[in-house]
């Protein structure tokens, strides 16, 4: 009998196997025959970068850079369907095209039908579920760009820069051109915190949040919303509301533009905080091999926010007595608490 089940089992995944690779050729061929018709007219500009939401943010001013190196060329991104909608509304973007397989983009780094193409991914980070293989940029194993030192002597926007053939001489303010978005009833003065990243040795400890949370909301005449996609913080005040998971992207992009002030740590949100020039305080320590790495261009870089490295550790590793010190240095204790 278990036999039986093995072998149903081993169906079906064969199943799989073929409807994926069956999709990926269809998005492919279908992509391909589009951009070539383009091409008739115009020259074509087609940039891949699919995920994540720090990375798609972080690249946004390396649009401006390629209308310049190639002033005459249509602009197409290659992104996943989540983080659509960020690109959309984009003036200096003239499609954007929905990555539905990893498959179909490795084989588009292989052949691509695009006048220029740019894979803004590094090797070594994304791999095909069924197939196994690996999305390779024969571009940065070139220069020597990869996940060992993309942050040495550059931010994230510098290492795109060097992707596309640019020389990066200052830094750079991205933008989101969010469109005509609607979010829920929101105070009329409010602080926003992220806590969550993609990975967990970027983020801070949870006791540290809700003591941090609890001394803002005593001492400061403030109202607290956490954004983010999963795991909200197990937290209850009157002051503060949680609206994780309850929000698109770029819902969440609106709520965080609306904000007086941001704490975040190393993540996508951090990233629109950014791009819409939020006063924060950021949390980083030691990543990997980086220390002192700076991940944004522009206002956060320029110390719109107050960027702090932990010397000593990674970022769960920080005091609450340091995270609140710099707090206080940015918004100074109101004398009626000293008193």
């Amino acid at each position: 009998m278990a036999s039986i089940y093995v072998s149903r089992s081993l169906w079906e995944y064969k199943f799989r196997k073929l409807s994926y690779w069956f999709s990926a050729c269809v998005s492919y061929i279908q992509l391909f025959i589009s951009i070539r018709l383009e091409r008739i007219k115009y020259p074509v500009v087609g940039i891949l970068l699919a995920e994540h939401l720090g990375d798609i943010i972080a690249a946004e001013p390396i649009i401006d850079e390629l209308r310049k190196k190639h002033p005459n060329a249509r602009i197409v991104w290659i992104v996943k369907s989540t983080f659509k909608d960020l690109l959309i509304h984009h003036p200096h973007i003239d499609r954007v095209i929905v990555e539905n397989s990893l498959l179909s983009s490795i084989w588009l780094t292989g052949n691509n039908p695009f006048t220029h193409f740019y894979n803004l991914h590094l090797s070594g980070l994304r791999f095909d579920p069924f197939f196994k293989r690996e999305l390779i940029n024969t571009q940065a194993e070139l220069i020597g760009l990869n996940q060992s030192n993309y942050y040495v002597n550059k931010n994230l926007l510098g290492g795109f820069y060097a992707l596309c053939g640019i020389a990066y001489q200052q830094s750079k303010q991205p933008y989101l051109y969010l469109g005509q978005v609607s979010t829920p009833k929101l105070p009329a003065k409010y602080w926003v915190i992220h806590r969550k990243s993609n990975g967990k040795d970027r983020e801070w400890r949870d006791d540290g949040w809700v003591k941090l949370i609890q001394q803002a909301l005593e001492t400061y005449e403030v109202n607290i919303i956490e954004v983010g996609v999963s795991d909200g913080l197990s937290f209850s005040h009157p002051k503060f509301t949680s609206l994780v998971g309850k929000t698109s992207i770029c819902e969440m992009a609106k709520i965080i533009a609306g904000a007086d002030f941001f704490v975040g740590i190393d993540s996508g949100p951090t990233h629109i905080a950014n791009a819409f020039e939020v006063p924060g305080l950021i949390l980083l320590g030691q990543y990997k091999n980086f220390k002192n790495h700076m991940p944004y261009s522009g206002a956060y870089e320029l110390g719109r926010a107050t960027i702090y490295h932990y010397p000593n550790g990674s970022s769960v590793e920080i005091p609450t007595e340091i995270v609140w010190q710099q707090l206080s240095n940015i918004h100074p204790i109101p004398e009626k608490k000293l008193a």
